[in-house]
């Protein structure tokens, strides 16, 4: 059990100061990693209460910065998406939900260079892309916990501050790490015992936001939008590596 607190309490520090820094990229990062000691369904559940903690400390220091209009179309189907995700981890082999990660790393690829183009045109995804892609991005969390990071390019495709975006993305993985703690308790999927091993991880968390925070204000925008989808570029590369 030490082992195991220690190990999500470093996971917390690199998970909190990645998104902190660029918004998103926290569980894409910290999830394979993870899945190179432990069984797969095992961290889902684990790492939950620390990603809970992490969205609300990163929430808690941009709250004045999430007013984005894009984060409230996601709001829906991410919820419609955890629910339905919940009842698919509950009835999932450890093989699957590997395989679904790897998935992720590459639908996410393909789908940074679809935005990487519309921000060198200076358009953005429509409005409406946000109901489907919120919907599978749901589903997603639920199954790896790293869906949210799906939902980060067209959030970023809105013309807005960095500090706005992270705000923005913070938002959203507080409301979906609550819905999650939510589900995956009524589906017996989560008990008492994995929060209390995520309790050390919460002051790694505090000390990574703080430092993202103040990583985050030296970063201009266009060397912003590139971290971020370098970031994620990494953790996908690890998401295929892992065995």
């Amino acid at each position: 059990m030490i082992a195991v607190m220690t190990v999500l309490a470093i996971a917390g520090l690199l998970a909190s100061l990645t998104t902190a820094t660029l918004g998103t990229g926290g569980g894409l990062l910290v999830m394979p990693m993870l899945a190179l000691f432990f069984p797969t369904r095992l961290i889902i559940a684990d790492t939950l209460p620390m990603f809970l903690a992490n969205a609300a400390v990163t929430f808690w220091i941009y709250r004045k910065t999430f007013k984005t209009a894009r984060v409230f179309w996601l709001l829906p189907g991410v919820i419609l998406g955890i629910i339905l995700g919940t009842h698919v981890v509950a009835h999932s082999s450890n093989n699957l939900l590997r395989w679904v990660m790897g998935g992720v790393a590459v639908f996410f690829l393909i789908f940074t260079g679809i935005s990487g183009m519309l921000i060198r045109k200076k358009r953005s995804f429509p409005l409406w892309m946000g109901v489907p892609l919120s919907l599978i991005a749901g589903v997603v969390s639920s199954i790896s916990n790293i869906g949210g990071t799906l939902l980060s390019p067209y959030v970023l495709t809105e013309t807005i501050p960095p500090a706005y975006f992270v705000g923005g993305m913070s938002f959203l993985y507080l409301v979906m790490t609550l819905l999650k703690m939510g589900t995956f308790t009524l589906a017996g999927l989560i008990h008492w015992q994995d929060l209390l091993m995520a309790l050390p991880s919460v002051l790694t968390i505090i000390a990574g936001a703080y430092i993202g925070k103040f990583l985050n204000r030296k970063i201009s925008l266009i060397y912003f939008r590139w971290a971020v989808f370098g970031v994620v570029g990494i953790s996908s590369v690890l998401l295929f590596t892992t065995r």
